[in-house]
């Protein structure tokens, strides 16, 4: 009788053990204040007598906005990073948008770069934003060395005010040469293209275009990008983590089950047994 006591005893602390979720409960991107990551992204984009921001949107192409190469839509222009320079080609442009699509000719040269992707959700107004590019001013105080300036990007701390229409109004002051700079979320991803500023009796007000545009662009014209978020994995398969964690929490529901079922058979055996002697 003791024995069967221990083992109904057994059966029921087994049956109290936790049984692991299938389904990993950290799958959210921490937001970054800033990754120095994102510097190696941009470029000086030189088109005539003036230059503008640019960026890599995949390793072969970079974007701009479409004035800072005159709305030429078969404009030449020269990219700059450093003491590297590169023939490149508009190959799309969206004079309406306010952005282009810009082939390098030698994307190698250029290295280790950071490719920036583009944002699936635009975040809420008042999140924080980030305006990388290279203004005038920094250039006047490098003594007018474009390949000096192009080494060290401005970045600008700023937050989302107002967004319609395909705009985004900056909270934060951008001036010439900012232009077709890359507006990034906190997760890194570019939510929007730095494009003109209007001024009025009250101040002025600092306007991107949105990505949107620029995505719609090149799917006109097959160009590849990387959609990235804000902030979100999207599936469980982008984040190698949480496939580990699932994968463990598999494994420990097996083995939990396993216990569990072996000790119920150990438990109904030893019940049988003892209903056979007491029958005797």
């Amino acid at each position: 009788m003791k024995r069967l006591a221990l083992l109904l005893l057994l059966v029921f602390t087994i049956s109290l053990l936790p049984v692991a979720s299938a389904t990993p409960t950290n799958t959210t991107k921490q937001p970054l204040s800033f990754s120095e990551d994102w510097l190696k992204g941009t470029v000086i984009v030189v088109y005539n007598n003036q230059y503008g921001t640019g960026w890599w949107m995949n390793p072969s192409y970079v974007a701009t906005a479409a004035h800072v190469v005159g709305w030429n839509p078969r404009a030449t222009v020269t990219i700059i990073r450093g003491n590297v320079e590169s023939s490149g080609h508009v190959v799309a442009l969206d004079r309406n948008g306010d952005v282009c699509i810009i082939r390098v000719d030698h994307p190698e040269r250029f290295g280790d770069k950071h490719v920036f992707p583009l944002a699936h959700y635009m975040p809420p107004p008042t999140s924080t934003i980030y305006v990388i590019g290279y203004p005038s001013e920094l250039l006047q105080v490098l003594n007018n060395d474009l390949h000096a300036l192009s080494e060290h990007p401005r970045v600008l701390e700023s937050h989302l005010t107002w967004t319609a229409s395909g705009l985004i109004e900056l909270g934060g002051i951008t001036d010439a040469g900012n232009s077709g700079g890359p507006v990034v979320d906190s997760a890194g991803n570019v939510i929007g293209l730095v494009s003109f500023a209007l001024r009025g009796p009250a101040g002025t007000l600092y306007f991107a275009t949105s990505v949107r545009n620029l995505k719609e662009l090149a799917q006109q014209h097959g160009i590849s990008y990387e959609e990235g978020s804000a902030g979100i994995i999207a599936s469980i398969q982008d984040n190698p983590a949480a496939v580990a964690a699932a994968t463990a929490a598999g494994v420990n529901i097996v083995m939990d089950l396993a216990i569990l079922g072996l000790g119920i058979a150990i438990g109904s055996g030893a019940l049988a047994a003892h209903r056979r002697r007491s029958r005797r």
